[in-house]
């Protein structure tokens, strides 16, 4: 009798040891480590081998500094009362085989017109928007002094365009990636390309074990 009392208590402890077992296994499953911290948004980072924000804002100071130094804007400005060019900036387009977040690019492109305060800048990207409010002003809601009219946008002198591709180069545990970034400013009115550059930028990455 004594040995089936002992044996029952090690059944039962046992059985215990287990359950806690299990439950500590799933905590420690659904428990995830995260750790995080604040980074500089100017300091350049490289942790793979894409394109990335530090490239599109490298980029863009770089191409739209060399645009507003160039013939063109001094040439609009004196023959038009010294008044800037409005301009559109279109979506820059990605040509390469990987996926580009292109709009950070344009949205870079952007910021650096506007900031410059030697171009004014048509929204094309909120068009449409606009209408709609300019419709709803003038549907008898709002008060007739403050509505504002159609007919009044200004036609913008300038669209800026460009596109990305790149070269890829592998050999070993060696990879380069090779990124040209092509802006062309186009007149709307002749259809003249009156300006146009490119800015390459080139990444050297080296890794050691399994391949790319």
């Amino acid at each position: 009798m004594f040995e089936t009392i002992k044996k029952n208590a090690l059944t039962i402890m046992t059985g215990k040891i287990l359950v806690l077992a299990f439950a500590f296994s799933t905590h420690t499953a659904c428990t995830k480590s995260f750790e995080g911290e604040y980074s500089d948004p100017d300091k350049v980072e490289i942790i793979d081998d894409k394109w990335n924000e530090t490239d599109a804002k490298k980029t863009a100071k770089h191409m739209i500094a060399g645009m507003l130094e160039k013939p063109w804007l001094g040439n609009f400005t004196s023959s038009h009362g010294n008044k800037p060019p409005f301009v559109i900036v279109d979506d820059v387009e990605n040509r390469t085989d990987e996926h580009l977040d292109v709009k950070i690019l344009t949205d870079y492109i952007q910021d650096e017109l506007i900031n410059s305060g030697k171009v004014s800048f048509v929204n094309k990207a909120q068009r449409q928007k606009l209408l709609e409010e300019i419709k709803y002003q003038q549907s008898g809601q709002v008060d007739k002094k403050s509505a504002k009219k159609e007919g009044r946008q200004i036609g913008a002198d300038y669209i800026l365009s460009g596109n990305v591709t790149s070269q890829v180069h592998q050999q070993g545990g060696i990879k380069t990636v090779t990124y040209f970034t092509t802006l062309t400013l186009t007149n709307i009115e002749t259809f003249g390309l009156e300006w146009s550059t490119k800015y390459e930028i080139k990444k050297k990455f080296k890794r050691s074990g399994a391949g790319w």
